[in-house]
């Protein structure tokens, strides 16, 4: 497998501004900040949907990590591209590469090709390959020297302190991340299709979403649902979307008596290694089964209930986004930073307005349960919907205990079970 260490150059915040003029709509006009979210967010999905191993040298925005460190991250690895964009003097433009200066590490046929792509995909000028040396001929930039990686390349995205080349940047970084990824693809002989089915724009995609979600009774947040299916469906381009109408990426498990769809999937664990494994994945009739059975996947059986109450219980779209990740929807260590991103970014909170989540009010699902435990005395029948706290959790199965009840039992059928002993 070919691995690829991405370098989002410079740190977080308006320390690394660098030069950056504001562009309207865009809340990352800071060099290290802009850095940060094309690699993450554009960059690296579009390289691992390719068939890459992708990884980055640091995993938040905030940190500004030595040269050192970044290139030695990169040992083993085939290629380091270190994320940047240019300044000079306000007026110059265009995307420029530079290639290491030892013979051993240069690929200049290939920045020859990401910067013929890339600036026919952001819709600015190719300044070319370029190389800088130090007066002993060594690398002058510190990334390149420090790079571990087989090859190790520096990119100059734009000139981030003229107006329109940082316009044209921020508004293209999905197509400039698929042109690259797709040079690479080529050029390291993965597999990539030139006849895929057109690809619908992003605000295309979050409008398709949140028609499908109007007169759909939903216990997410209508913002968290959106990002979740950008996120996980790749703005309905990915594999699993187009053939299996699945937006969220659930898999199949033991509750699901439709049809399936097997691809293989990456997984990471808790230190952060990643690994490819062949799942079954729910399919769907349409993208709109693929929603309800989404909101509905959270309660749909005794261990999910149990499992995520604090996503249920969930008042804003932070707070969703975080239960998300904590109670175990995806392996991914960034996942609910990433839905917030997303949330914050187009602004999708907008569609949460009118929503209430009201904590006093009972759940359809719990009716029954919740009539029988105020029937017992196990609860007080107060605020039906709110987050419970350890102690009150104590309290009440001490209520139970003291009122002769025996210990639960979990008789759940849910895959997780296999894998989890919830000790209920």
């Amino acid at each position: 497998m070919i691995k690829i260490m991405l370098d989002p150059g410079h740190g977080g915040g308006r320390a690394y501004n660098r030069g950056f003029v504001p562009v309207v709509g865009w809340s990352y006009c800071n060099e290290g900040d802009n850095n940060f979210i094309y690699s993450r967010d554009f960059l690296k999905p579009a390289l691992e949907r390719a068939g890459f191993y992708v990884e980055m040298t640091k995993s938040t925005i905030g940190p500004d990590p030595s040269l050192k460190a970044r290139g030695a991250k990169a040992k083993g690895f085939d290629l380091l591209i270190s994320v940047h964009s240019n300044a000079a003097n306000g007026r110059a433009t265009g995307v420029e590469i530079y290639d290491s200066t030892n013979p051993k590490e240069s690929c200049k046929s290939l920045c020859d090709q990401l910067c013929s792509v890339i600036a026919t995909a952001i819709g600015t000028n190719n300044r070319g390959t370029k190389y800088r040396r130090s007066r002993n001929g060594s690398n002058y930039y510190g990334i390149l020297r420090h790079g571990l990686a087989k090859k190790n390349i520096i990119i100059e995205h734009a000139f981030h302190d003229n107006h329109e080349d940082a316009r044209k940047f921020v508004t293209n970084l999905r197509a400039c991340a698929e042109a690259t990824a797709k040079v690479l693809a080529n050029y390291y002989g993965l597999k990539t299709s030139d006849t895929a089915p057109a690809k619908p724009q992003d605000k295309d995609f979050v409008e398709i979403v949140r028609e499908h979600l109007n007169g759909t009774k939903l216990r997410l947040l209508p913002s968290v649902t959106i990002a979740q299916a950008i996120l996980e469906s790749d703005w309905g381009r990915s594999d699993l979307a187009k053939n299996a109408n699945n937006l969220f990426g659930i898999k199949d498990s033991l509750d699901w008596h439709g049809e399936t769809y097997t691809k293989a999937t990456w997984e990471q664990k808790t230190s952060g290694e990643k690994y490819q494994i062949n799942a079954a994945f729910r399919k769907y009739p349409s993208i709109k089964d693929s929603i309800i059975d989404h909101d509905n996947f959270f309660f749909s059986t005794d261990w999910r209930r149990l499992n995520y109450t604090r996503v249920l219980n969930a008042k804003n779209y932070k707070d969703q986004c975080k239960a998300l990740q904590e109670c175990g929807y995806a392996t991914d260590l960034n996942y609910a930073k990433k839905l917030v991103s997303l949330i914050e970014r187009l602004g999708l909170q907008r569609y949460d307005k009118g929503v209430i989540m009201d904590i006093n009010k009972i759940s359809d699902w719990a009716k029954d349960a919740w009539e029988w435990g105020k029937e017992k005395g196990i609860t007080d029948g107060t605020r039906p919907g709110a987050e419970m706290t350890r102690e009150e959790m104590v309290t009440m199965l001490y209520r139970y205990d003291q009122k002769g009840g025996k210990n639960a039992t979990c008789n759940c059928s849910d895959v997780g079970s296999r894998r989890i002993d919830t000790g209920l």
